[in-house]
């Protein structure tokens, strides 16, 4: 076999594995930043990234087969809803070609909104964002350019305001920046969680103490991916933009809310939070291409740490302690389910389902006496599974237990909220829980809570007439 030479990896006729290629054009890249978006240094790397996201859709500059064009970059995470990957590729490439190969390898791989584990949302976005921004760096000729990200979790008057850069429809410097297709009042700078009764922009999942579901638990990955991620995607864009998988990468702001979500990752571990350690996780590998459209393999092993990649945040965020092992549920202990309900159609009005216990033998005593008798070191999750929807619908749904039309204020039921951003693909693992142990027990101590629970579920605003978004089953469980 002949050896490998940067020529022939610029052709694309061989893949880079990571390791050669952060020796040959990464290592001595050192010192950077990603900046928060609202700070001096930010506002001058979205000039940049502007400037270069012009040039990326410029189909003169950088045809739609190009690895650097925008189109390539966006297809990466999921071609356009209403069209195929095998028709794109057959519209783009209509002969074979190097770069054609490595769109069938990098096209559609978004994890994890599409079937596969979800331990790999994190290093998936994490590679993608590092090898974009190093793309961002070869088109704009600016080799220190960070991405910045976007903290709409900050306390004040900017929490959930998009910056400014990204709603100039006709700026020359910063048009290249905004879309149209967002939810209304985005583009206008109004907060994306405005009107919501709790805060969707919550930083809970960084309470989590383990990186990977633990039985009912969903472990710190698939809390931030299902939760603030989601929510992030839905309250800013509609169904062909943000708010849903095919369709998200397309928008600017897409890189900077998972620049975002990778400073929450490396906040969580500069806690001490562990990630897997696993053979199957370290050693999964997927393909990119690099700022010169090379082909690289990178692995997960070499991307858990942002120290080794050379780049660090502006600003890490605080992360709580872990509380004590006799108040976190037994680890790998059994969950129990108390009850149960299946098959919840939601709709543009507030859908009420009730919850029973299962059949015998399972569980026969009543849900407000199992509350009551729930060990010391035993938590209760209201756990909901199988999202399903035609479409997005577009709004966020909100849940609250024993809500009921004569009951005081709805703050006092609350349970959270839940989005469809990825539930029009396959995602049967896939789950939200929430533990409800505190708001259970102060219900059934106000006589609110004995044979069964009832469940509200009530959309933050008029949802897609077509979405048809289902719950496919709901329960409380102890663990």
């Amino acid at each position: 076999m002949a050896p490998l030479t940067r020529r022939t990896f610029v052709a694309g006729t061989a893949a880079i594995p990571f390791a050669l290629w952060f020796e040959q054009f990464a290592q001595a890249q050192t010192g950077f930043i990603r900046y928060d978006a609202r700070s001096t240094q930010g506002k001058a790397m979205l000039k940049i990234y502007a400037g270069a996201v012009r040039k990326m859709r410029n189909k003169t500059l950088y045809s739609e087969g190009n690895p650097r064009s925008w189109t390539f970059q966006w297809y990466t995470h999921f071609v356009r809803g209403d069209r195929t990957k095998t028709a794109e590729i057959n519209r783009i490439y209509p002969s074979p070609s190097a770069w054609k190969n490595l769109a069938q390898e990098m096209w559609n791989t978004c994890q994890a909104h599409n079937g596969q584990p979800e331990d790999y949302f994190l290093p998936w976005h994490r590679m993608f964002v590092y090898y974009f921004e190093q793309i961002i760096r070869k088109v704009s000729g600016e080799p220190t350019f960070t991405l910045p990200y976007w903290n709409y979790s900050v306390s004040g008057p900017n929490h959930g305001v998009m910056p400014v850069e990204f709603r100039k429809p006709l700026d020359l410097v910063y048009g290249p920046l905004y879309v149209e297709k967002r939810n209304p009042g985005v583009n206008a700078g109004d907060p994306i969680d405005e009107g919501e009764p709790d805060d969707p922009l919550s930083l809970d999942s960084l309470e989590e103490c383990q990186y990977s579901q633990n039985g009912s638990n969903q472990g710190f990955c698939l809390a931030l991916d299902g939760g603030l991620h989601g929510n992030v995607h839905v309250l800013v864009g509609n169904g062909q933009n943000m708010g849903s998988v095919p369709w998200a990468a397309y928008d600017p702001i897409f890189w900077l809310h998972h620049s975002n979500i990778d400073r929450l990752w490396a906040s969580w571990n500069a806690a001490g939070r562990l990630n897997p350690s696993g053979s199957t996780f370290l050693n999964k590998t997927f393909v990119f291409a690099d700022g010169n459209g090379n082909k690289v393999v990178a692995t997960i092993k070499d991307f858990l740490s942002i120290s080794a990649l050379h780049y660090k945040y502006q600003k890490l965020e605080p992360v709580p302690p872990c509380a004590s092992a006799a108040t976190t549920g037994v680890q790998g202990a059994e969950p129990r389910k108390l009850a149960t309900v299946a098959g919840i159609a939601l709709g543009a009005q507030p859908a009420r389902a009730t919850l029973t216990a299962p059949p015998s033998p399972v569980a026969t005593v009543p849900i407000g006496e199992a509350v009551e008798h729930l060990k010391a070191n035993q938590r209760l999750f209201l756990v909901v599974r199988d999202l399903k929807t035609d479409i997005q619908p577009e709004v966020i749904y909100h849940l609250y237990l024993q809500l009921t039309s004569n009951a005081g204020g709805s703050g006092d039921f609350y349970v959270g909220s839940i989005n469809f951003f990825d539930a029009h693909h396959e995602n049967a693992e896939k789950f939200r829980s929430f533990d409800v142990t505190d708001l259970a027990k102060e219900l059934r101590a106000k006589g609110l809570l004995n044979d069964t629970a009832e469940l509200t579920i009530a959309p933050a605003g008029e949802p897609a007439a077509d979405a048809k978004p289902v719950i496919g089953e709901v329960s409380l469980v102890s663990q």
